[in-house]
């Protein structure tokens, strides 16, 4: 599972994309840091107004849960098996907190040294879109704190894991094939298990590269 992306910031991706123009922020992000997702409008923010189809909002890489008491839980990662019942993500999921996290490439820290990271893209050089769960977090002093995290299936056998080693399980990030995006931010919330499926390794690209945070 990666710790760090490189973010979207270009204006044309996301117009191309979405019709969006993307707030300033910070081109690496790694977990705990501040990152951009779109997702369906939240109503209560947009005021009496008709809603726009999507907006790009800003929040914390690592879902906070509704029940937090102090909001620092790190919680980068949403299994896909198990999202829909698990305590941390049960409302999101429900509530159908979907979003869509733009990155042009994925850190994943185990290259060997530390220093090292494994990058990996697409090999047409386009933008990922990683599916993900968002939530807004009440803080004790009131303010509501919005995060998100990325959903992961298993990625213990994939070809393009094998640099790494062996002992444990490895997962990675749902990609999102392009023509599914504006579905998986829109469809039921029964369907939602339906997009969280393996993106195909041929058209992906990875090389060792000095780690974002080293």
């Amino acid at each position: 599972m990666p710790d760090h992306y490189l973010a979207v910031r270009d204006r044309a991706s996301f117009m191309d994309r979405f019709g969006l123009v993307p707030p300033a922020g910070a081109a690496e992000v790694g977990i705990g840091q501040q990152g951009m997702f779109v997702r369906r409008p939240r109503a209560d923010t947009i005021g009496n107004g008709p809603l726009p189809p999507l907006e790009v909002a800003t929040g914390r890489w690592g879902l906070i849960p509704l029940f937090s008491k102090a909001g620092q839980d790190r919680l980068f990662e949403a299994p896909s098996e198990t999202a829909a019942t698990e305590r941390n993500f049960y409302q999101p999921w429900k509530r159908g907190h979907r979003c869509v996290i733009l990155a042009s490439a994925l850190f994943d820290p185990e290259g060997g040294d530390g220093a090292s990271a494994v990058r990996i893209a697409r090999a047409d050089g386009r933008a990922f879109c990683i599916a993900g769960l968002w939530n807004g977090w009440r803080s004790p002093a009131g303010e509501c704190v919005e995060s998100f995290a990325m959903l992961t299936i298993d990625a213990t056998e994939e070809a393009l894991m094998r640099h790494l080693p062996a002992g444990r399980p490895r997962r990675r990030p749902v990609i999102l094939p392009d023509a599914w995006v504006d579905d998986w931010l829109h469809a039921p919330v029964e369907e939602t298990a339906t997009f969280l499926r393996p993106y195909p390794l041929e058209v992906l690209v990875a090389e060792a590269v000095a780690h974002p945070a080293a």
